[in-house]
Order: C-alpha cells, then sequence, then structure tokens
C-alpha cells in the first residue's frame, strides 16, 4: 500500500501534460522560452498556511523541479516551465502543497511560480545547466524582491527550497539578500542541495547549521542508503546536519528519534511511517546514509543517471516531516527570543 501510494505522488510530480506555446524570451538565440511570470499577478502564486494576521513569520519557498521538455508551438522542445500551463503548475502546486503542509501550521507560506529548468536539463554538462537556470533564478529574483518591497512587511521570514528550489535559496544568499535582509531571516532550509567549501569561503551569508536552534543559518542535507549512490550532481558538497538528531557528526541517529516520516498518496491523505527511518553522517561524503526502507520502492529510473537506486532526493522532505516541522518551531521561538 506504502509503494502504490508513493507510486500515485511520482506520477503526479514527474508527469505533466503539454498544450500551451512557447515564444522566444531571453535566454540564448536556440532556446525557446516562455513569457515571465508578472509577480504583482497573485496568480503568479502559490499562497497557503497561517494568515499573516495569526503568526508572525513568513516563508518564502522555491519548488523542485516537476516538469519535464516539452514541445512548444513549432515543435522544438522547451526546457522551461510555463507558469501559465494549467498542467505544469498542477505538477509544481503538488511539491508546493507538500510544503506547506510543512510549514503552513506555523507560518504563512508564499511560493512563487517560475520558469524553472526541466528535468531534461539536469543531464547537461554544467555549463548548459547554469546558462539555462539563469533564466530561472531570474525569475526567483524578481519574485524574491516583490515579496520584500511589497508583501513582506517587515516581518521574520524563512527562505526554503529543495531541489532546484534549493539551488535557488543558496543563489538568493550569495548574491540577492541585503545585510538588513539577512538580519530578519530566521533560517534557510536547503533540502537535497549541495553547497561547496568555495562557496563557503567566498558567501559569509552561506553560515550552515551547527545545531538545533540557531539562526540565521543554512539547514541542508542529502540522503542515500550507501555513499555509492550519492548523485553526481552534489560531488563535493560540504555542508550537511541530521535532521533526527541535529548533529553534525557521525553520531547515529536512529529510528527511534525520527518522529515520523510522511508520505502523502495522490488524493491528499497522509501516511505517517514512525521510528522507522535512522540516519548517521558520512564525512567524506558530507551525505546522510539513511536505514530502514527499501531501496526498490523509492527507486525512479527515469532519473536513475542522476539519482541512482539508494539515493532519496525525491524524498528529502518527507524522510524527517515531523522532526523537520518541530524544528521549524524551535528556530522561530530561538529568533523571537534573540
Amino acid at each position: 500500500m506504502q509503494k502504490q501510494k508513493f507510486q500515485q505522488m511520482l506520477l503526479l510530480l514527474f508527469t505533466v501534460c503539454v498544450s500551451s506555446a512557447c515564444a522566444s524570451d531571453n535566454g540564448s538565440q536556440a532556446d525557446v522560452v516562455p513569457a515571465a511570470p508578472v509577480y504583482s499577478d497573485a496568480d503568479m502564486w502559490y499562497e497557503g498556511g497561517r494568515d499573516s494576521a495569526d503568526c508572525a513569520v513568513d516563508v518564502f519557498y522555491v519548488t523542485p523541479t516537476c516538469v519535464w521538455d516539452w514541445p512548444g508551438a513549432d515543435g522544438a522542445a522547451c526546457h522551461y516551465m510555463n507558469v501559465r500551463d494549467s498542467a505544469q503548475r498542477a505538477a509544481t502546486d503538488a511539491s508546493a502543497l507538500l510544503a506547506c503542509r510543512l510549514f503552513g501550521n506555523d507560518c504563512r507560506f508564499l511560493a512563487p511560480y517560475y520558469r524553472q529548468i526541466t528535468m531534461n536539463s539536469w543531464f547537461e554538462p554544467a555549463s548548459e545547466i547554469e546558462r539555462r537556470y539563469g533564466v530561472a533564478h531570474t525569475d526567483v529574483v524578481r519574485a524574491f524582491r516583490y515579496y520584500m518591497e511589497r508583501r513582506n512587511g517587515g516581518r521574520p521570514f524563512i527562505l526554503a527550497g529543495h531541489s532546484q528550489g534549493a539551488k535557488a535559496v543558496v543563489e538568493l544568499l550569495k548574491r540577492t539578500l541585503t545585510e538588513a535582509e539577512r538580519e530578519r531571516m530566521v533560517a534557510a532550509y536547503v533540502f537535497g542541495f549541495s553547497i561547496s567549501e568555495a562557496e563557503l569561503a567566498a558567501y559569509p551569508a552561506l553560515r550552515p547549521a551547527t545545531g538545533a536552534d540557531d539562526t540565521g543559518v543554512v539547514i541542508c542535507y542529502n540522503s542515500v542508503s550507501d555513499t555509492a549512490a550519492v548523485s553526481p550532481l552534489f560531488a563535493g558538497n560540504a555542508v550537511c546536519i541530521n535532521p533526527l538528531n541535529w548533529r553534525t557528526d557521525t553520531t547515529y541517529a536512529p529510528a527511534a528519534e525520527n518522529v515520523g516520516s510522511v508520505f502523502f498518496s495522490a488524493d491528499g491523505r497522509a501516511d505517517t511511517l514512525r521510528h522507522t527511518v535512522g540516519a548517521r553522517m558520512d564525512l567524506r561524503t558530507r551525505t546522510l546514509v539513511i536505514d530502514g526502507l527499501r531501496d526498490d520502492d523509492y527507486y525512479i529510473p527515469s532519473i536513475a543517471e542522476l539519482f541512482p537506486r539508494g539515493n532519496y532526493h525525491v524524498q528529502e522532505i518527507n524522510l524527517y516531516f515531523l522532526n523537520v516541522q518541530a524544528n521549524l518551531r524551535h528556530r522561530i521561538e530561538a529568533f523571537t527570543r534573540r
């Protein structure tokens, strides 16, 4: 039953119908790029969680990669999400809803639709990934600036993102947040991405978390059942914290410390696996090595080149859901005391 529910969720996340036209915008001449989102349009935001009058903190969330290449009007492959296409929005909404369930009990939740690069793009050489990602990040920066200038109102906030969205959060911290904005950032949750030693040295805003309640820090981790399954995308990662015991050493956190992994079926029902997944950190790869699950139940052949059997990239939020949710409250309380 658990495997069936998970497969339904994957179908929703990774299958997208395409029906809308694509037009040249920015990017290279060879690119077919959809029109840019306009963030003064309320329809360009996924919103949820608590009302701003009823809570003190916002979450600005950036969704992971949820769409594949799709044919534009002239048949050429489009490597970017069309934010106005209903099927593509439905795919990203599934991820936004997961994050909203994580953060929304305690915070107001806002996630911009943006021209994320497609899953196909991540199979390209690093230089091409970065070139394409430039379009996506332009949208994220514009959305963040609009949020700060029109929606934030001086409130404390959390940055969060998964996968491509986590990359966006890292880049925002490196180049976009002002010093005054960093002072109001409770924390940044970077689910399923990497930060290198060179980035840590060059960008003081990338300050890794060292415990359960430090603030203004980056919470970053990746999960595998065996280090042989570490994604080639994350070679050279230097940042990791164990979300079961909030340690940055190799101390093993047994399944008893996992309050609950939560998986949602396509119809929205929650299946909570309590005290199932344990984890320890591998210092060489700065990756979490987990136990307690069957790799075959979470293996996705279509992305195996990037995330081989035993890699739990897609499940980074689900695996430690209730522990991260509790940690969110701890960090907000610590920020408030500060």
